[in-house]
């Protein structure tokens, strides 16, 4: 079965209330076992940890089996079958909200175990969806009187909010989750689907950051935003000054401040990972762990696309950055600190990205990179070496990724910052790989040069066997 990622059977971050509201699709829990064995796809990949670290075959067997298991699902259930594996997000370092269903890579066992954990995680997503109903009718209908209505409108967001989380954790991306629940709570209140989506984005504006559990400060400021958007009713105006000094707690509390913050750690960090990832990069043998392996190589796939066309939340951002990082590519010049900003204002739909002006914590706070005031200098300093001809494409390509990706200069979104700069430098010098899964996908060490140099070959395997399968097709 071919699997097409913009198949809307896949697409579960696109559900709508109507699609999902569990008074409009009656539902027996009982038949799930059953209908789970039924749809689930005959040939079911191995236990991950029996097979190679790094598989560059395409199409990824996990992803694959995954995909038919979904729309099997979503075709016996209904659409709202398509968010069966969404809380999985929830689990944490430590043990707490861990869900009966990671993701395929992860989660396959043994057959029997395999089905019985889709078929708790599917239960586990009705209940929620239950749950939101529940929640939508003690804040449903909202006052007529618009000043009721606005206290009413920062209540159901808090609520709301904090339902969302405590089935996703604060991990990578949680707060789509959130928005997503608040757009289904528009939609619920009578707002057009198209609209809601605006206003939930507009209200969150940037306050939400992976990893961070939000203050109650800035959930109530999301909370006052939408509610202005919703009702027209000005928020109460206060004697603050003008120009807010940072260390002041927001004008809503006297005890929490609602500037960025990193996230709360279990144990203090060991080690820099950035200040290792610079030795790792001073020692490895980058022109000798690859060959120069130049342009053009694409065949009509772009694997980098389609990755994140597959992604749960934030696909359209990612998408709409991607071509500007392509138009950048095709106009030739270096990669540029500006450059990459505007790119990751597409992504997080931000008005400015600036590098961060503190430490900052990855990975549930398991992976910590220093900040010193030279770093913004020597991260473009390093963007620069990205399109040096001395240095083959590959080696160049993976290690500006992990320049981003140890430099962490965005307080949101590094990973995908890492995947378009190197994007660029493999389209600046005619090359598209038409698969990116298993090189996206792989979490690399900071401090290993044997990781980063492997990084560098496999972005090799992928380019030659993108010219391989171009020169098949004609």
């Amino acid at each position: 079965m071919t699997i097409d990622p913009l198949d809307p059977r896949l697409r579960s971050w696109t559900l709508t209330w109507a699609e999902v509201d569990p008074a409009a699709h009656p539902f027996d829990p009982g038949t799930v076992p059953a209908a789970v064995h039924a749809v689930a796809p005959a040939e079911m990949p191995p236990p991950y940890g029996s097979m190679a670290r790094v598989d560059t075959t395409w199409p990824d067997p996990y992803y694959t089996w995954a995909a038919e298991l979904k729309i099997g699902l979503v075709e016996h259930f209904g659409r709202w079958a398509a968010g069966w594996e969404d809380l999985s997000t929830g689990h944490t370092h430590d043990g707490r909200l861990t869900p009966p269903w990671c993701c395929a890579q992860d989660s396959i066992t043994t057959p029997e175990r395999t089905l019985d954990a889709v078929a708790r995680t599917l239960l586990d997503w009705r209940s929620y969806l239950e749950e939101l109903a529940e929640r939508f009718a003690r804040h449903l209908p909202l006052p007529t009187d618009p000043r009721a209505a606005f206290a009413a409108w920062e209540t159901a967001v808090g609520d709301l909010v904090a339902t969302a989380m405590a089935r996703t954790g604060s991990g990578e991306n949680w707060y789509g989750a959130s928005s997503r629940v608040l757009r289904w709570f528009l939609s619920a209140a009578g707002v057009p689907e198209h609209r809601a989506g605006v206003m939930v984005e507009e209200a969150i504006g940037g306050r939400f950051r992976s990893w961070a559990v939000p203050t109650g400060a800035e959930v109530a400021e999301v909370g006052e935003a939408l509610a202005v958007a919703a009702t027209g009713v000005e928020a109460g105006r206060y004697a603050w000054p003008d120009t807010w000094p940072q260390n002041w707690p927001s004008r809503r509390s006297s005890e929490l401040s609602a500037v960025p913050r990193p996230a709360r750690l279990d144990s203090p960090p060991v080690f820099d990972a950035l200040s290792r990832w610079r030795r790792v990069r001073q020692a490895a043998r980058w022109s000798d762990v690859a060959e120069h392996v130049p342009g053009p190589a694409r065949t009509q796939r772009d694997g980098i696309a389609e990755f994140f066309a597959a992604r749960q939340e934030g696909a359209d951002r990612l998408l709409a950055a991607l071509r500007l990082a392509r138009a950048d590519a095709d106009g030739g010049g270096p990669l540029t600190f500006a450059r990459l900003e505007a790119w990751q204002r597409a992504v997080l739909g931000a008005g400015e990205v600036p590098f961060r002006t503190t430490s900052a914590w990855a990975k549930g706070g398991r992976e910590w990179y220093g900040y010193r005031p030279d770093l913004p200098e020597a991260f473009e300093a390093c963007l620069a070496e990205a399109t040096d001809p001395q240095v083959p494409l590959p080696s160049r390509a993976a290690r500006v990724y992990l320049d981003v990706a140890f430099f962490h200069p965005f307080p949101d979104g590094n990973a995908r910052a890492a995947a378009l700069a190197l994007y660029f430098v493999l389209a600046r010098d005619g090359v598209m790989l038409d698969q990116a899964a298993s090189l996206l996908m792989t979490v690399r060490p900071a401090g290993e040069t044997r990781a980063a140099e492997a990084m560098a070959r496999h972005v090799a395997v992928l380019i030659e066997q993108t010219r391989r399968r171009a020169e098949l097709t004609g």
